[in-house]
């Protein structure tokens, strides 16, 4: 008999909160025994009920975990916060398992990574560790407008979005600490990155192409083992030099490409992933799992739908 663990989520109601639900649903272990939200027609936030299960999820929306975080971390309750509250927080493990797996297995307070950060630094992990980059990464992000939450307004709006491609928060995006942090810790020195995402007429889907001014000379075949050395092993990150986020609805991967210029000494990393899955709730449940004991790919797919 597989023994089942107490699950709870808060936010059910948003995109990411309910595609926690989907996957946990089919999930052999995990069993929902509390599904919250402000919203929706779930139960209402409770903290006490959280506290009461084997792990609790937060996916409320971006800077309204504090309390509620807090209080679980501070009950022992192992956590998963999909919000950006935790993630530059000492007390917390940034949870990017193809970085961190260590780390999680032995933490009770999880800090899921941004979206767009999940795929900025595992296109650009290999260069760094290997202190192949100079100067700073730019970096040009493409989302579906479910990254832009439930909520209804004018930059969600199909009537907005359909026919043409928005940059929007050109600087100052929440993401870039952590993608600086992250990197700068891989290549023992400071990066600043500039970066700049973009909506595009896609419910789902995130992509991300990254200039890379390179410290010294790489071919192409270096390149590619480089990447390839690096991701061996991992069950969702696969370097396929044909990263397309619609090839990855639905999986818990990220598809990879590394492109040498050799002309102006640039590399040009790429990475797609489904923002609801590898980018949120997908990667929620990889680290709960990790932090469980559990076999990190229970309840997880690396294919998508068109697959």
């Amino acid at each position: 008999m597989i023994l089942q663990m107490r699950t709870g989520i808060a936010g059910a109601s948003g995109y990411a909160g309910a595609e926690l639900v989907r996957l946990i649903d089919g999930h052999p272990v995990l069993e929902l025994a509390e599904v919250q939200a402000r919203s929706g027609g779930f139960d209402p936030l409770d903290v006490e009920a959280l506290i009461g299960c084997d792990i609790a999820f937060l996916a409320l929306p971006h800077g309204a975990s504090g309390e509620l975080g807090a209080r679980l971390a501070s009950s022992g309750t192992p956590v998963v916060d999909l919000g950006s509250d935790f993630r530059l927080d000492p007390d917390w493990v940034y949870g990017l398992p193809e970085l961190n797996r260590d780390a999680v297995r032995e933490a009770s307070r999880i800090a899921n990574p941004g979206c767009y950060a999940t795929a900025a630094i595992l296109a650009l992990a290999p260069l760094a560790e290997a202190g192949l980059i100079a100067g700073h990464p730019t970096i040009d992000g493409k989302s579906g407008v479910s990254g832009a939450g439930r909520e209804p307004s004018v930059k969600n709006h199909v009537s907005e979005v359909s026919g043409g491609v928005q940059p929007y928060t050109p600087t100052g995006h929440r993401h870039i600490a952590e993608i600086e942090r992250t990197l700068a810790g891989l290549a023992g020195n400071e990066l600043r990155v500039t970066f700049t995402p973009h909506l595009v007429p896609i419910s789902r889907g995130l992509e991300v192409t990254c200039y890379v001014q390179l410290a010294r000379t790489l071919t192409q075949p270096e390149a590619e083992q480089l990447y390839r050395d690096r991701y061996a092993g991992e069950p969702f990150a696969l370097v396929t030099q044909t990263a397309h986020p619609g090839e990855l609805h639905g999986a818990n991967a990220c598809h990879l490409g590394i492109f040498i210029d050799e002309r102006t000494n640039t590399a040009i990393a790429v990475a797609a992933i489904d923002n609801l899955v590898k980018g949120a709730a997908g990667q929620a449940i990889q680290n709960a799992n990790l932090v469980l004991g559990l076999d990190e790919t229970l309840g997880l797919t690396a294919r998508g739908l068109r697959t």
